[in-house]
Parts: C-alpha cells; sequence; structure tokens
C-alpha cells in the first residue's frame, strides 16, 4: 500500500514539474513580440541601427536598437498584436523596400530588415548635423 502511495505521489510530482517546465518555456518564447536581423551588404550585420515600429493608427512608435549581431528585439510588453510599420535610422542607408510587420498574440514574429545605401544623404541631416557640416571653426 504504501509503494502504491509512494508511487502516485511521485507520478503526480512528476507529471506537476513537466507542466511547470513547459509553461516556462512557452512564457519565455513570448517574451519578444517582434525580432529579426538588419544587414547590408556594405557591411554585414549592423550595430546601433535604431528600429522603429508603428501600430497602424497610433501616433507612438516604440524604437529599439540593434545590438553587435545586428539583432533587434521588441520586448511583448511594448507591442500590441497588429500591423506595424517598420522604420529604420541609420546615417548613409535606407530600408530596402516597405518594413511592416503583422504581430500575433503569444508567438515571436520575425522580420530581418535589409539596407541599402542612401541615394540622399542630405535629407537623413538634422539640423544639428547640418551645423557641424559647415565650413569654418568655432572662435
Amino acid at each position: 500500500m504504501r509503494v502504491k502511495a509512494l508511487l502516485i505521489l511521485t507520478t503526480g510530482f512528476a507529471v506537476a514539474l513537466i507542466l511547470g517546465l513547459s509553461n516556462a518555456l512557452h512564457a519565455q518564447a513570448a517574451t519578444w513580440a517582434l525580432a529579426g536581423h538588419v544587414t547590408s551588404a556594405a557591411e554585414g550585420p549592423m550595430e546601433g541601427v535604431l528600429v522603429s515600429a508603428m501600430r497602424t493608427g497610433s501616433t507612438i512608435a516604440v524604437t529599439v536598437a540593434s545590438d553587435n549581431h545586428g539583432q533587434y528585439r521588441f520586448p511583448a510588453s511594448a507591442l500590441e498584436p497588429g500591423h506595424y510599420a517598420l522604420k529604420i535610422r541609420a546615417a548613409g542607408y535606407d530600408l530596402a523596400g516597405p518594413g511592416a510587420a503583422d504581430v500575433a498574440p503569444q508567438r515571436t514574429t520575425g522580420a530581418d530588415l535589409r539596407l541599402v545605401k542612401t541615394k540622399d544623404l542630405a535629407a537623413q541631416l538634422s539640423d544639428a548635423e547640418w551645423l557641424m557640416s559647415m565650413p569654418g571653426s568655432y572662435d
């Protein structure tokens, strides 16, 4: 009788442990709402590229930076499910094609971004960059 009770208790513990690990792995997989790589033909994986996502109908953009492997990730807590327009900020580069992604609940959406050399560098310069590019000294 004790062996049977011990067997039932051990089996119950094993099932609970397996279900707990399964739930933990599922929760870990859904940590990122949107992720991908930023690359260009000239540089390969690109670090420090600002990637912005704006949900259709919203005025709020969420921005992250790519890491040293060119990977960017948006946390699930930052993006609700829906259609997002993707934009980048990288001096000298443009997004090669329309950037968009459909974020689904409870899973990571992948969107790799390919960049090409810009044809209009002047359009990318901020006011401060324009002032810094003017000839002359600061004295």
